[in-house]
Order: C-alpha cells, then structure tokens, then sequence
C-alpha cells in the first residue's frame, strides 16, 4: 500500500497528471505556451531540413530558438534569470569575440548551434515551472514528431520502389545521425505510455481501464514510439537498434520498477527486474562491439586497410589534437584537421562522411582540453540537479528519466558511430535536459517542507 501512495504522489504532484490539470489549462495565457511550443515546432523544422546540419539552415533557426528563449524570460520575469545562465551567455560571446573557437565564418554556424542549444535548454526549465505549460510543449513535440516521422515514411515508400535493399540513411549525413533522431523521438513517446501506466496503475485500474487509459491519454505516445521505431528499422542502423533498444528496456525498467516490484503481478514480472538491466547492458555492449566492427559509412571493398576504421581515425584526429592540445584548431575545423592527416591507407576512413565518429574527440580536437573541461562540467552541473530530481522521489520522475535515457544514448552513439554533429540533435537533447532541470528545484523545496 505503501508504494501504491507513493505513485499516486507522483502522479497528482507531477506536471503530467491529466485530472486536477484542467484548471491549470483553463489559466494558460497564450504568451505563456507560445515560445515553448513554437520552440518545438523550430525542432521539427530543424528536423525537415535534414538535421539542420548546412548553415544555411542551423542559422536561423538558431536565430528563431533564442528569440523564443528571450520571450520565455520575458514572460517569467527576472527571477527566471539565474548566474548560470548569465555566465554561459557570457563565456560564449567572450569565446567568439576573442577568436578563441576560431574565424567567425567558420565557427559561427557552431556557435549559433550552441548559443540555440542553451536557449532551448532555457525554455525548457521555464515551461517546467508550470505543469500545463510544459504539457503542451511535450504534446506539441510528440505530434510533431509523429508528423515528420509519417512524412519520412512516406517519403521513403515512395522513392524506393524496386530498390532491393531501399533504406532511409540517404536522408541522414549518417545512419547514425538519423538513429539518433529517431531513438530520442522513441524516448519521447515511451515517456508518454509510462506515466499514463504509472497514473493508471495507482489508481488500481483492471485491465480493460488500463487499456481505455492508454488509447485516450496516451495515444500519442503509442503513436511516436511505433512510427520512429518504424523509421529506425527502415534506417537499417544495427548499432542503432541496439542502442535505441537498451535505453528503453532500461528506461521502462527503471521507470515502472515500483510498480513491477509488488508481490501483486506475479513471479514472471517480478523476475524481470532483475533480468531487464542485463540484458540492457548486453545489448548496449553488442551496439559499441558491432559500431566498431562494422563502420556503416564505408562500403566494404578495396581501400580498407586491416586496421578497423575507428582506431585509424582516432589515430589520426589524435595526432591533430597533439598539435593544440589546449584550445583546439577552433570549431569548424574538424574536416580540415582531417584532411591534413589523410594518407593513402587510411584515405577511404577519413573521407567518410560523419567526421571522428567519436564527440569527444571531435570535441577536444576543434576546441582542446579547455573545451572538453567546460563541456563535461556543464554536463555534470546539470545531470547533478537531474539526479537531485530523481533521488528525493518527490513528484513526476518521467522528465528526468527521459532526459537521462536521451543522456544514455547519447554517450553511446558518441562513443560509436557519431560526432553528434546535428543541431537539431542537440536542441531536443537540450529541451529534455532543460525541462528535468526545471523540475528539480521543486523537488528540493518540497523535501524542506
């Protein structure tokens, strides 16, 4: 009984919680929803043009993303504004106007990319101060999802007739890049089916509620999680399915495991709690083994040496790097770093696209020891405040259990097969991590009081 109020805690306290929210909408101002919705709606355009990878689309989308930034803060007021905010702000102008990361119409499509990253990542945490609010972002974003999802589909049904081995990679610099879209759209619905659960089961529903639930409440969801995973196996990525399939077993198990831990469902469920991390893990270990074995963006054939793909580049990008260990050649220089170091053996690897295939690497070569020091710490003072959220079990965990799903995945395919090198990657990733953050401080006064 005990775990059962705890879950009915978290389903009422939670900016989820479908009943007693209704209210809550009917107060919504339209310039209270607008920037974060239209932030997600800039995420979906980012989506269409590819990721957003040339500049000529990154930049005004970015543009856009850090206007609707300034209205989220214009709205909340000058208490939204935090030291942290102000001193990101602060060190990316500083770094762009001292010619730290390099000539401006180099690094500037990357800068504006970042500056965006931590714009969205604001409007996350402020639409996270009101539970309607970030609900209707996180609609907005599942049925947009949905919508580019269908239109990938269809788009590749319709250009791949009679092709005997059709794939959807073709949109995608890489595979890896559109697994990575696709498996953080997964992660997006499968939060959505887990709290409708989550709520359905502390409200003891049977089995047919528990099914009327999930079709009224968690449509969307279901929706997102089938169509990207669609697109995923069309994508035909084999580490990506690895990964996206890891990361959500994982995120069900841990999400549900109060729930799948009572005496109530059986020894079969029960067994599962044990059962379902490993074979996360062994999954997730199967993803790296195969991405390092087989490198997706090579055709296999003459040009290969017998040095795997992956080792030949690290070889190469980490002579680059010796050559300014500190700060970097700047960013932007990842494929003229690349090409400096190009030989007739490894010739085939570096002309792949997708640049190192590795983010910390391509991160440390552009931007040094310096960069990679201010990227892990802005990482770590995150998930800490991500973690505080998850630790006091007070309210709705789902947002940060997403963003530390979206984090998991990440970290695998940037240690793989991905430099993570599209925008559109990155402002969703910083949406999600906005939002748990946004939650967190919440969490902490609830457990003063």
């Amino acid at each position: 009984m005990r775990g059962t109020r705890g879950i009915s805690r978290q389903s009422g306290a939670g900016w989820g919680a479908s009943r007693g929210g209704y209210d809550d909408f009917e107060r919504l101002r339209l310039r209270e929803v607008l920037p974060p919705v239209a932030a997600v709606l800039l995420i979906a355009l980012a989506n269409l043009a590819f990721g957003a990878v040339t500049p000529t689309a990154s930049l005004p989308i970015s543009a856009a993303i850090i206007v609707m930034a300034v209205l989220s803060l214009a709205v909340a007021g000058p208490a939204a504004v935090s030291a942290g905010m102000l001193i990101g702000a602060a060190v990316l102008v500083l770094v762009a106007a001292t010619g730290v990361a390099g000539p401006l119409h180099r690094a500037g499509p990357q800068l504006a990319t970042i500056f965006a990253a931590g714009a969205m990542w604001i409007v996350g945490r402020i639409a996270a101060q009101r539970r309607a609010v970030l609900d209707a972002a996180w609609t907005a974003l599942i049925w947009s999802s949905i919508a580019w999802c269908a239109w990938m589909f269809f788009a590749f049904v319709s250009t791949t007739r009679g092709d005997p081995t059709p794939s959807l990679s073709d949109a995608f610099e890489t595979p890896a890049n559109g697994a990575v879209v696709f498996g953080l759209m997964a992660i997006v619905g499968l939060g959505r089916v887990l709290r409708v659960l989550k709520q359905s089961d502390a409200e003891a529903l049977a089995i047919p509620q528990v099914i009327d639930q999930l079709l009224r409440e968690g449509v969307g969801g279901l929706l997102l999680l089938v169509a990207s995973l669609t697109c995923l196996i069309l994508l035909g990525s084999i580490p990506g399915l690895l990964f996206v399939a890891a990361v959500l077993l994982l995120h069900a198990w841990w999400d549900l495991l109060p729930i799948i831990g009572r005496a109530r469902y059986g020894l079969l469920l029960r067994a599962g709690v044990i059962v379902a991390p490993v074979i996360a893990l062994g999954l997730a270990i199967a993803g790296v083994a195969t991405g390092w074995a087989v490198d997706e963006t090579i055709a296999p054939g003459l040009g290969l040496s017998e040095t795997p793909p992956f080792l030949q580049r690290i070889e190469a990008y980490t002579a680059s790097w010796m050559e300014s260990p500190y700060v970097g050649h700047g960013l932007g220089s990842l494929a003229a770093e690349g090409a400096k170091y190009q030989t007739l053996e490894n010739a085939k690897v570096m002309l792949a696209p997708g640049g190192a295939h590795n983010v910390f690497l391509a991160w440390t070569v552009e931007t040094g020891l310096l960069g990679l020091a201010l990227l892990l710490a802005t990482i770590a003072a995150t998930h800490l405040r991500i973690l505080q959220a998850v630790v006091l079990r007070k309210g709705s965990r789902t947002f940060p259990h997403m963003a530390l799903a979206a984090s998991g995945l990440l970290l695998l395919h940037g240690i793989t097969d991905s430099s993570l090198n599209a925008p559109s990657v990155a402002w969703l990733y910083a949406l999600l991590v906005g939002a748990a953050c946004g939650l967190a401080p919440a969490k902490k006064k609830e457990a003063k009081a």
